[in-house]
């Protein structure tokens, strides 16, 4: 009795645990099917080391995983205002799958009949290693978001440098034949991280993305030689935070804002 007292509780913990990574803000995008594993392994395992008794644990792994979603939602709530709207669309498929993904492992296991000891410790170190996985997944998000931020950020600014550079060398040394706008001149005058086909066909007037980052370059119908090269990060915080930003001038700023007369820069904080 008392073991599969025990055996509920860490099923029910673990399948709460194991949502938790998935839910953060910043998030580092664990793979959505992680947790759905976790929960119905921990459905099949405490079933199996129970002798069969799987009813008990398919309904510890749906409590788990819907007290799991709800309180890391809550304690991590998205910065997209508009999205919060649409969290139920994500809750509700994902506890069904897992209600079904549970029922199934249980159902499998309990015709397994474990007396070997090699096995029940085998079983048992597995049940211990997905009731892990949430806590330690939690642990390591913050610095993994941090590297992936540093990476994203060392890069962008690379590429930005390299496109202030190439729009430089295109006002200089095709001036009046090619605009700063045209992709293909860009192209020819760029030695950074490279781009796409795609977005040098697309990266004037429109934003790309590049592992992380959106880039944009804005001609200015006032101004024959005037432009605006942006770049920014596709998440703010899960992406990146540096905000990248120069014109014509040559002066670097952070950021952009649109206005009546021209796409300008913003200032870096003193």
């Amino acid at each position: 009795m008392r073991k599969d007292i025990l055996l509920v509780v860490v099923t029910l913990v673990g399948s709460a645990l194991c949502w938790w990574p998935v839910c953060m803000e910043p998030s580092f995008d664990w793979p959505w099917w992680l947790p759905l594993l976790v929960v119905a392994s921990l459905a099949g395992l405490s079933t199996a080391l129970s002798h069969g008794r799987w009813l008990r644990f398919l309904v510890a792994s749906s409590v788990g995983t819907i007290a799991g979603l709800v309180s890391g939602v809550m304690m991590w709530p998205s910065e997209d205002v508009i999205g919060r709207g649409y969290v139920g669309f994500f809750i509700i498929p994902e506890i069904v799958i897992s209600v079904l993904l549970s029922l199934v492992a249980s159902l499998v296991m309990q015709k397994l009949s474990i007396s070997n000891e090699t096995y029940k410790r085998t079983f048992w170190i597995a049940l211990t290693c997905c009731v892990a996985f949430g806590p330690i997944a939690v642990f390591l998000t913050p610095p993994l978001v941090a590297r992936r931020v540093a990476r994203t950020e060392l890069v962008a600014k690379e590429r930005f440098e390299a496109l202030k550079i190439a729009a430089e060398r295109v006002k200089i040394e095709e001036a009046g034949q090619q605009s700063v706008c045209d992709g293909q001149a860009l192209r020819r005058n760029y030695s950074g991280p490279p781009f796409s086909d795609y977005d040098w066909r697309y990266v004037a007037g429109n934003y790309v993305k590049q592992d992380g980052y959106v880039f944009g370059i804005w001609c200015h119908q006032t101004d024959k030689d005037g432009y605006t090269i942006d770049a920014h990060p596709e998440r703010q915080y899960e992406d990146g935070t540096r905000l990248f930003c120069t014109d014509e001038s040559g002066a670097v700023g952070c950021g952009m804002e649109r206005n009546r007369k021209r796409n300008a820069c913003i200032p870096c904080p003193e």
